[in-house]
């Protein structure tokens, strides 16, 4: 007798008592940082729930910590790829963007326990100019522009850096004008036109 193909079997949902995946855990933490770039919740309360997440153990222990935020949208293929940046985040490691890319008008760089680095000589920036609100806790948050752009520098550092080492005068640039809004806490925010290392960069 010929064998009958095997049928699906479907896949039962998590018990909130099972143990969690640093998959899962790491799932917990994206769908933390688009709500804080959203400004949904506090870099204060981003801080404290990304720790909460590494010490969960179970599933209602890791997915309590979202129970309070929307859950994440699902765009589709095209909307994808004709959405801008709007947040470039890292915790406890680095995030880079750099080569071709298309900045949103406003983009959340936040850096705790790490480095964030964005490059904008390559980028497309919006015609009305790109503001970057660059928030470095415990970290670093760098900038890099093309010599003789239009750049504002503002913003606080507290124990911490603020350091503008664009070459060239404000007065020489063109193109759209990039506004640097700095929020570092034991961090630091650096704009700068001297491009990034090529290839692996010690952190």
């Amino acid at each position: 007798m010929e064998d009958l193909p095997a049928q699906p079997q479907e896949v039962p949902r998590p018990s909130p008592e099972l143990r969690v995946s640093d998959a899962e855990r790491d799932r917990v933490v994206e769908h933390l940082k688009a709500s804080a770039g959203e400004g949904r919740i506090s870099m204060d309360e981003f801080s404290s729930r990304v720790g909460e997440v590494y010490r969960a153990r179970t599933g209602i222990e890791l997915y309590g910590l979202t129970a309070d935020l929307p859950a994440p949208p699902q765009p589709s293929a095209v909307a994808v790829a004709e959405t801008r940046t709007r947040r470039v985040v890292s915790v406890l490691s680095g995030a880079k963007r750099r080569g071709p890319w298309k900045p949103d008008a406003r983009v959340h760089a936040v850096a705790v326990m790490g480095s964030c680095q964005l490059d904008l000589t390559e980028a497309e920036l919006p015609d009305e100019g790109v503001v970057v609100v660059a928030t470095a806790v415990f970290g670093g948050v760098d900038v890099v522009v093309t010599e003789g752009t239009p750049v504002e520098l503002s913003g606080y550092a507290v124990l911490g850096g603020k350091d503008y080492r664009v070459k060239g005068s404000v007065s020489q640039g063109g193109g759209p004008l990039v506004r640097v809004r700095s929020r570092a806490v034991l961090g630091g925010v650096t704009v700068r036109s001297h491009p990034f290392r090529k290839g692996p960069r010690q952190l």
